[in-house]
C-alpha cells in the first residue's frame, strides 16, 4: 500500500482499511510513546480542569455542589488530592438520583432520624 502521502492532517475517512493499518504500523515503529508526566500528591483547579478537560468554572461549580471528591482548602486554594481523583475518573460511574436520595436517607436513619 502506497504511505508516502498519508501525514497527520489526512482523515482517516479517506483512508482505506489497508492503508489506515499500514499507517498505524508506520507510526508505531516510527514515534517513540511519550513519557507520562508525572503528577502531583495534590492538584490545582488548573490541572484538574487540563487532567479531565472540564473548564475551571466547571470544576469551580462542581466542587461546590460537592460533585468532585478529595478536596480540601489549604491556605486559601482550593487542593484535590490526585490519588482520590484518579480512582474518582478511573471508576467513571456517576451516582443517579435515586442513588443519592438513597444515600441522604440512609445518613438521615444513622442520625436517628424517622422515614416513611
Amino acid at each position: 500500500m502506497d504511505t508516502k502521502n498519508i501525514d497527520y492532517n489526512t482523515p482517516i475517512a479517506c483512508l482505506t482499511v489497508g492503508q489506515f493499518m499500514d499507517a498505524f504500523r508506520l507510526a508505531q515503529e516510527n514515534e517513540p510513546i511519550p513519557p507520562q508526566k508525572e503528577l502531583p500528591k495534590f492538584l490545582t483547579v488548573p490541572q484538574l480542569a487540563e487532567l479531565t478537560g472540564y473548564s475551571t468554572s466547571t470544576i469551580n461549580i462542581k466542587n461546590c455542589k460537592k460533585e468532585i471528591p478529595g478536596s480540601k482548602k489549604v491556605c486559601g486554594r482550593v487542593l484535590f488530592d490526585t490519588s482520590v481523583i484518579l480512582d474518582w475518573i478511573e471508576s467513571g460511574s456517576v451516582k443517579t438520583r435515586s442513588e443519592r436520595l438513597n444515600g441522604l436517607e440512609d445518613n438521615f436513619k444513622k442520625k436517628g432520624g424517622r422515614t416513611g
